[in-house]
């Protein structure tokens, strides 16, 4: 959903959030007092959203998580260690000179949980002191942080299929047709095979991090949300890229992208 690295960083971290959070709600009709209190216990959590109020990345994170996305907070404190490492800046100075507050990486490291607008100062005050040449080498190292970390798997019965619950939240009904080894099997009898986002970023030889964006502009292949996890057919993959086939550079493929729908 979110750029993973501050160079990459086209909004500030609040307005993405609210954005996710209203784009969420007008893809699926849930009502905003309905996401807040099943998110988090709140009903009134989005109203206070959008009336300017920017919650803590703790807070950010359960709802993320619950409609599917990936959580902000690991993407942040990987972008945090990964500039410290490749630059030498000193953690107390980072905190002193972006918040004014030498404590904030000590802080974050035991748990703590800043506000979305603190973390964009951070990020911003990264972006403005790191090197073009070890923007590169920022990136390479927030990948491999990234990828130690695990996400939560969905609730799983003793025989390894997902749960009862799980398939409920899903599918709504747990209708016969599903095949919980391999997603949902069409109605023809015939295996549709899923990618995980970094599997369908390969396949499109794109960025995960452009697969993100485009979940929240709808630019992007459909895509399906199994719980927690976000999973595209590879057949969606190949008809979303069939349909930008173009000519020459004069030809926008928007045509073949409305013929296609």
């Amino acid at each position: 959903m979110f750029p993973a690295f501050m160079f990459r960083s086209m909004q500030a971290l609040p307005r993405q959030f609210r954005n996710a959070v209203n784009a969420f709600l007008a893809r699926t009709g849930m009502s905003p007092a309905r996401l807040g209190k099943q998110a988090l216990g709140d009903p009134s959590f989005v109203s206070r959203l959008n009336c300017g109020r920017t919650p803590i990345l703790r807070t950010a994170d359960s709802v993320l998580v619950f409609m599917g996305e990936a959580p902000l907070g690991p993407a942040f404190r990987a972008e945090v260690e990964a500039f410290l490492s490749v630059t030498g800046t000193k953690a107390y100075l980072l905190g002193a000179d972006a918040v004014s507050d030498p404590s904030f990486v000590p802080r974050l490291r035991r748990g703590s949980s800043p506000r979305l607008d603190k973390a964009q100062q951070v990020r911003d005050w990264m972006a403005t002191h790191c090197r073009e040449a070890d923007r590169l080498a920022v990136d390479v190292l927030v990948d491999k942080l990234l990828a130690k970390s695990k996400s939560p798997a969905p609730p799983m019965n003793s025989d390894g299929t997902p749960s009862r619950e799980f398939n409920t939240r899903v599918h709504g009904n747990g209708d016969n047709n599903t095949n919980h080894r391999g997603g949902i099997a069409p109605m023809t009898g015939k295996t549709t095979k899923y990618l995980d986002t970094r599997e369908a970023s390969r396949v499109l030889k794109l960025s995960h991090r452009t697969l993100d964006r485009y979940r929240v502009t709808g630019e992007g292949p459909v895509f399906h949300r199994f719980g927690n996890r976000i999973r595209y057919a590879l057949s969606d993959l190949e008809a979303w890229a069939e349909a930008r086939r173009v000519r020459s550079t004069s030809d926008d493929g928007l045509a073949a992208g409305r013929a296609s729908r």
